[in-house]
C-alpha cells in the first residue's frame, strides 16, 4: 500500500520534484481503498489548490504509475480510477453501481506454472464484471 514517505523517497530519487499539488494527490491516495477515479481525486485536491488542472492529476498519476507507486484501473464505466495497492490482486467492476472492489488472486509464480511455458509476467491483470452484493440483492 502507497505511503506518503515511500511515495516522496522514490520520486526524489528518480529527480522528480515533489510539489505541493503532488504531495497533497499523493496524500488523498494513502490508504484509500475506494479506487478513486481521477476526477473524485481532482476534486478533493481543487479544495485545497482551487488553480489546479485535471490535466497536473493525469500527469501526476501516470507519474505515480511509472514509477510504480500506484496501479491505473481502465476498467470501470467513469473513466480511470486509481489503486494504491500495487501487490498482486484482482479487481472486481459491478455493472450497475460502478464500484471496484480488490480480490486475491494467486501470486505472479502461479501463473507462471499454470501452462504458459516458460513465459515469465512482469505483472498480471485480472478484472471481474458483473453486479456487487449490493446491487444483486435490490430487485
Amino acid at each position: 500500500m502507497l505511503t506518503q514517505l515511500a511515495a516522496q523517497h522514490a520520486l526524489s530519487h528518480a529527480g522528480v520534484r515533489l510539489t505541493p499539488q503532488r504531495l497533497m494527490i499523493i496524500e488523498v491516495l494513502v490508504g484509500n481503498r475506494t479506487h478513486p477515479s481521477i476526477e473524485a481525486i481532482f476534486q478533493r485536491v481543487r479544495e485545497t489548490y482551487p488553480t489546479i488542472s485535471l490535466a497536473t492529476v493525469y500527469q501526476t498519476l501516470a507519474l505515480l504509475a511509472r514509477h510504480g507507486l500506484v496501479l491505473e484501473l481502465h476498467g470501470g464505466k467513469d473513466g480511470v480510477h486509481c489503486d494504491p495497492e500495487t501487490a498482486a490482486h484482482a479487481h472486481a467492476y459491478c455493472e450497475q453501481c460502478g464500484s471496484i472492489t480488490d480480490v486475491a488472486c494467486p501470486a505472479h509464480a502461479q501463473w507462471a506454472a499454470a501452462g504458459m511455458d516458460g513465459f515469465h509476467p512482469r505483472a498480471v491483470e485480472v478484472s471481474l464484471y458483473g453486479v456487487c452484493a449490493s446491487c444483486a440483492s435490490v430487485k
